[in-house]
């Protein structure tokens, strides 16, 4: 049998799923890269419908509000692989690699149907493009869909290669937008959903 929440039990739900998710984040920033699937399940619980299941801004009646992006825009003329919301950083025993920007700066205001499902934030040398939804959704594994950019070559000043995965720092970056995007928000305040006793 379905079980139907009420406002308070659903704003009182997705207050706890950020709070999960910033905490992933935490244990991921602290070297646990195995909770990047945790935080795709918790964020697709939130945007995500199925057909046994409602997301969390949809059930809310939340979808008015915007959510902070941070991806650059692409150039179709690039001839380079093109990951948005990444930056290249070098750490220290680990060489060069993607870091997520984590950068306040950086963040402008779209909306949620643009930011989910119609920003292209990764875009792969076979020309393949892909959205937040199609990312999260397949470390989530609610989507059958294979993500096949998980080798990145990257050469140094000598011409070493280094073969790195986008996809942990750009999940980690997405739960950034998220966390940022509903810091200040009251949910009981915004959400439209009528509360009945």
């Amino acid at each position: 049998m379905k079980t139907i929440l009420n406002k308070p039990e659903l704003v009182s739900l997705l207050q706890q799923q950020l709070k999960d998710i910033n905490t992933l984040c935490n244990e991921y920033d602290n070297g646990n890269e195995t909770v990047v699937a945790l935080i795709a399940e918790k964020i697709t619980g939130i945007f995500h419908n199925t057909d046994h299941s409602k997301a969390l801004l949809g059930q809310l009646k939340l979808s008015h509000l915007n959510i902070y992006c941070s991806s650059e825009v692409y150039n179709p003329k690039s001839l380079t692989n093109f990951i948005g919301l990444l930056k290249l950083a070098h750490r220290t025993g680990k060489g060069w690699g993607y870091a997520a920007k984590l950068d306040l700066s950086t963040l402008t205001s779209v909306s949620q149907e643009n930011w989910w499902n119609n920003k292209k934030v990764i875009i792969d040398s076979d020309g393949n493009a892909f959205t937040r939804a199609k990312i999260v959704k397949s470390i989530a594994n609610v989507d059958p869909l294979i993500l096949n950019i998980s080798g990145w070559k990257i050469k140094d000043a000598q011409g070493n290669s280094t073969i790195v995965n986008p996809i942990p720092e750009t999940i980690r970056q997405i739960a950034f937008e998220l966390l940022e995007s509903f810091r200040d928000v009251e949910l009981s305040k915004e959400s439209k959903l009528h509360y009945k006793v």
